[in-house]
């Protein structure tokens, strides 16, 4: 018993119980944040882990309730940390069961953690960079991971599929199950409209079968991305109204992008799985002297839809553009080498074409259906010798293969979107506990913030992480300071 208390201890960073001990103390989490744990108990004289949690608030006059508003994936991971500590926990979710959307990611094959992350190139986040990586110094990726494979953890086991680097288990039961097993509590067809600070430090959702008090809140409501698993953006309406900024305001991230396919050619449903995509903003070029580095998509696989584009490499970046479509700014450049190789590498191919076609010289790197259509856009015939090109067909030619200007002219939205980016600022949390700084008491985690990961567990690992420091946070003994009047 002992063993597996130190082991949940050493999973999510809390000191182990003190023998000696008689009242409820409180450690240190790390520079900002204290946990309290509960005092030893011993049966028989041995030391009983469950009865320790269960009593961590018994000290007290009531056991402090929590309502986690949102049963994904961080709401679900906030209630099973805040239940561990012995506090009353109550999942309020809206549809008739928790973590849809965990059930959608991937199409079903769900890739829970990255295998490594690298914070600069791997989220996005329009908030403090010193607030991001105090959030992320929390856990690390391989701290997740003992929590997720752990028998007092999730208890998933992580069977890595080599050719992709994922893991891919079946996360949502289990998930559930633990959070049941830790007492949790879970009301489902409860959609919380409103909150409503009241007298104390307490707050009151509003459903509509009526209003709940409750002593902290975590509101993980999700964004607006997947409105069929019912995220509309309630979670940023409820804050907005009570004081909390949205920074520049939410949009679709991670979204498929509208644009004529090259020459105007029905490339629909053709995949490439080697190209190089990077998005240039306005004024990219030299500042100060130096010149901007172009943001490069991280991976390499593109798909032709009915409507314009989408794949890995697309939506890694997709998120620059639809941020200036939807704030009326001028829109970045994406440029794309539909093979990887850069014009320089297609000029020694086109110098060392000879007496071979043009059609002929770009299928032995590309379909035959985007090697046409390229020399249409080029305006160059695909029977043409390379030889017999004039250096303005070169030039046309090389732009076309290795420099492609997407002419994207919108976006998908939050129907394809797979999160929403934008959201509350980190700088309005306190970035310790995920705790708001202009209600304390309430706990935020999840896309109700300002943060979002490319595709490829990240955005899971996001969800784990704000979830347990939003779990723990509530229901550390600091949580739940008076808080200032809200209007």
């Amino acid at each position: 018993m002992i063993y597996r208390h130190m082991e949940f201890c050493r999973m999510t960073k809390l000191p182990a119980l003190c023998r000696s001990r008689k009242k409820p103390i409180f450690h240190k989490l790390d520079a900002q944040t204290y946990i309290r744990t509960p005092p030893l108990i011993l049966k028989n004289g041995k030391a009983s882990m469950e009865s320790s949690l269960s009593s961590a608030h018994s000290y007290s006059d009531e056991i402090p309730r929590i309502a986690v508003v949102g049963g994904g994936a961080s709401g679900l991971t906030a209630a099973f940390f805040a239940a561990q500590t012995g506090v009353k926990v109550t999942v309020l979710e809206r549809t008739r069961e928790c973590g849809k959307k965990i059930l959608m990611s991937g199409g079903t094959r769900c890739n829970v953690l990255p295998l490594r992350c690298n914070l600069e190139g791997d989220f996005f986040s329009e908030s403090s960079k010193s607030a991001l990586r105090a959030v992320f110094a929390s856990w690390s990726v391989e701290d997740c991971k003992r929590w997720l494979e752990a028998e007092n953890g999730i208890g998933l086991e992580l069977g890595l599929e080599r050719e992709t680097n994922k893991y891919f288990p079946e996360v949502r039961d289990k998930l559930v199950a633990a959070c049941e097993r830790a007492g949790v509590e879970f009301r489902y067809n409860c959609s919380v409209e409103d909150i409503r600070p009241v007298e104390g430090s307490a707050f009151e959702c509003l459903t509509s079968s009526g209003g709940e008090r409750f002593d902290r809140l975590i509101i993980s409501t999700g964004g607006l991305s997947f409105p069929k698993v019912g995220t509309d953006g309630t979670g940023h309406r409820i804050l907005s109204g009570l004081g909390h900024s949205l920074g520049r305001g939410v949009y679709p991230a991670l979204t498929p992008l509208l644009a004529a396919h090259p020459s105007g050619a029905n490339l629909a449903g053709l995949s490439l799985y080697s190209v190089a995509l990077e998005c240039r903003r306005s004024g990219s070029g030299k500042s100060k002297g130096r010149r901007r580095k172009a943001a490069e998509a991280q991976r390499s696989g593109l798909l032709f839809t009915h409507r314009g584009y989408s794949g890995p490499s697309v939506l890694d970046l997709s998120h620059h553009a639809v941020q200036a479509m939807e704030r009326g700014e001028e829109r970045p450049v994406l440029r794309v080498s539909w093979n990887g190789e850069d014009a320089a590498a297609w000029g020694e191919r086109l110098a060392s074409g000879g007496r071979s076609t043009v059609g002929g010289l770009l299928k032995k790197a590309l379909p035959q259906r985007l090697a046409d259509a390229l020399c249409a856009e080029a305006g160059v015939s695909p029977e043409r010798r390379v030889a017999e090109m004039r250096k303005a067909e070169r030039g046309a030619l090389l732009r076309a293969v290795a420099e492609y200007e997407i002419p994207y002219d919108g976006h998908q939205g939050y129907a394809k979107a797979e999160v929403t980016g934008g959201g509350v600022p980190l700088t309005e949390v306190n970035c310790s506990t995920m705790e708001s700084k202009v209600l304390p008491g309430v706990h935020l985690c999840g896309e109700v913030c300002d943060v979002f990961g490319r595709i490829g567990g990240f955005n899971f690992y996001w969800a784990w992480l704000s979830g347990r420091l939003a779990g723990l946070g509530a229901a550390s003994a600091d949580a739940g300071a008076p808080r200032r009047d809200v209007r």
